[in-house]
C-alpha cells in the first residue's frame, strides 16, 4: 500500500539506545496503515555550537510537524510521572496548527496514581513539594489528555486510530 499521509512521530523514543531500530518498527506500522512517518532523527542538522544545534533541531522538528497531516505522540511517563516536555511542546505546536494528535501511553495508570501513592491526611493529593496534583482520572495533564483526538495503550493502536481518522476525513 502506497503511503498517502505524512504523520509526525513525537515522543522520547529518540533518546532510546536502540532509536534506529525502534523508529524502524514505528515506520513499518505506519506503512501498514498507509501512512508515511516523519521521525525527528531523520532530520539533518548542520549547525555549529550547542545553542545553534538546539535551535536547529527545534526548527527542523517544527518543519516536519508542518509537513505532517497529523501527529502520533508517545505520552508515556519520561524521567518522572509526566510525559516528555519536548513531546508536550510538539503536541501544542501541532494543535496550534489545527492538526489532529493521536497519543498513546504504555503506562495506563492515571497521572494522580503515578504522582502520589495516596492522598494526604487532609484528603488532598499533593506531590513531594506539597503542590496539588490534579485528579481527573486522566493519563496525563488535562491540557494534553483533553486536547488530543485519542489516547490509546500502544503505538500500534494510536497509528491505527490516526489512519482510520484520516481515511474517514478523506472520504467525508
Amino acid at each position: 500500500m502506497m503511503p498517502r499521509h505524512y504523520v509526525y512521530l513525537a515522543g522520547p523514543g529518540v533518546f532510546r539506545h536502540d532509536a534506529p531500530e525502534f523508529s524502524a518498527g514505528l515506520k513499518e506500522l505506519c506503512q501498514t496503515h498507509g501512512l508515511s512517518a516523519l521521525w525527528p532523527l531523520d532530520n539533518t542538522i548542520e549547525a555549529v555550537g550547542r545553542a545553534a544545534q538546539a535551535e536547529a533541531i527545534r526548527r527542523a522538528n517544527e518543519a516536519m510537524i508542518r509537513r505532517a497531516v497529523a501527529v502520533i505522540a508517545d505520552i508515556s511517563p519520561f524521567r518522572g510521572p509526566n510525559m516528555d516536555p519536548g513531546t508536550a511542546y510538539e503536541i501544542g505546536f501541532a494543535l496550534a496548527l489545527e492538526k489532529p494528535v493521536f497519543a498513546y501511553s504504555t503506562d495506563r495508570r492515571s497521572l494522580l496514581t503515578r504522582t502520589v501513592p495516596a492522598a494526604g491526611a487532609d484528603g488532598v493529593a499533593r506531590d513531594e513539594a506539597g503542590l496539588l496534583v490534579e485528579d481527573f482520572g486522566l493519563l496525563e495533564n488535562l491540557m494534553i489528555a483533553t486536547a488530543v483526538a485519542a489516547v490509546t495503550h500502544s503505538a500500534a493502536a494510536a497509528i491505527a486510530a490516526c489512519a482510520a481518522h484520516l481515511n474517514a476525513t478523506q472520504r467525508g
